[in-house]
């Protein structure tokens, strides 16, 4: 609620945080600094249209999360950066493909829903190539006001106050790890390499706390970045959890319960369900209404355009192949349970 019709309350520290990563990764588009929710798509200064940066509050609540998820980059639903499906269309993470579907699927597994968490990605537009996973010199190139895109990633680890990390895929994985342990974004952009990241016992499905550089072969967390975390969260750094990235390549809602493409799923999402479990997140699987949804919430991502038109209705019948094959038992767009009688 509005204090006044005229000016709107103060915003908090938590939202303050996130306000201002959106504002410096979208310095080059700036009718965006008065579209929070990417109504409109991304334009330059001349007022051209250009590729979206997603980035705003269709990725989740401006507040502390329990869970922040990364992925490696939008995806285009097979479009190459064309169609209204994708997230260049919807300028929704995870927004109109079966990777989105699926995600809808791992978030309910406990008890969340998109109002409930954060979701952005290594790269926060479309690789140039269309789709598929962002080259490292694409992660080096400026991200709006930032220098490259793991400053903007370092500022949303930041911001988002987590006390899980879900990096879905390796490309996440790497760029958390070396997110975390840069302070000063003028050093080069260096990834680490899978075969160094696994041997210094990271495990895909195993959360984890992150590198602390005793073994020599991954990046330990920079002292500017957990002494940023402590001071303004008061408590000890995230868990990072890496899972395998939810694509249609590694996980489908057609394939049978006989193959791989299904076990994958139910391995993913097990390995969810310990990880919050540990830390005492989320909740029971959800299924149709979730009471309390969006009380003096405001605005959900569920309400956009987009999600009611285009993303909703591509997600509930992939949903739907998941809940018939034992797995998920959710709805995609979740509803507000009925008032009392």
């Amino acid at each position: 609620m509005f204090a006044s019709a005229a000016r709107p309350p103060a915003a908090s520290p938590e939202e303050a945080r996130y306000r201002a990563v959106f504002r410096r990764l979208h310095a080059r588009h700036p009718r965006c600094a008065a579209d929070e929710w990417l109504d409109t798509p991304c334009r330059d200064a001349s007022g051209d249209p250009v590729t979206p940066i997603v980035w705003s509050r269709r990725n989740g609540p401006w507040r502390r999360v329990p869970v922040l998820w990364i992925g490696a980059a939008p995806g285009n639903d097979g479009g190459r950066g064309s169609g209204g499906l994708g997230s260049h269309g919807t300028r929704i993470p995870f927004g109109g493909d079966v990777a989105g579907a699926n995600l809808d699927v791992l978030l309910a597994s406990i008890g969340l829903t998109r109002d409930d968490t954060f979701i952005a990605a290594a790269l926060n537009s479309l690789p140039r190539k269309g789709g598929g996973e962002p080259r490292v010199t694409e992660l080096a190139l400026p991200a709006g006001g930032f220098a490259d895109s793991l400053a903007a990633l370092r500022a949303t680890l930041l911001a988002s106050g987590s006390r899980l990390v879900v990096a879905l895929g390796n490309v996440a994985l790497k760029a958390c790890v070396a997110a975390a342990a840069r302070d000063d974004p003028t050093r080069p952009v260096r990834l680490p390499g899978m075969a160094r990241l696994e041997a210094a016992g990271f495990r895909r499905g195993a959360a984890r706390t992150w590198p602390d550089g005793r073994d020599g072969r991954v990046p330990p967390v920079s002292r500017g970045f957990r002494d940023t975390w402590e001071r303004t969260w008061d408590g000890d750094l995230p868990r990072l959890l890496w899972l395998m990235h939810p694509s249609a390549q590694n996980m489908s809602p057609h394939a049978g319960p006989e193959t791989v493409f299904h076990r994958r799923m139910v391995a993913t999402r097990g390995a969810l369900v310990d990880a919050a479990r540990a830390l005492g997140l989320g909740g029971a699987p959800r299924g149709g209404a979730r009471s309390g949804w969006r009380a003096g919430a405001g605005r959900s991502v569920y309400d956009t355009a987009e999600w009611t038109e285009r993303v909703g209705p591509r997600h509930e019948p992939l949903v739907e192949l998941w809940r018939r094959k034992g797995v998920g038992g959710v709805a995609v767009t979740p509803r507000p349970a009925a008032a009392p009688a």
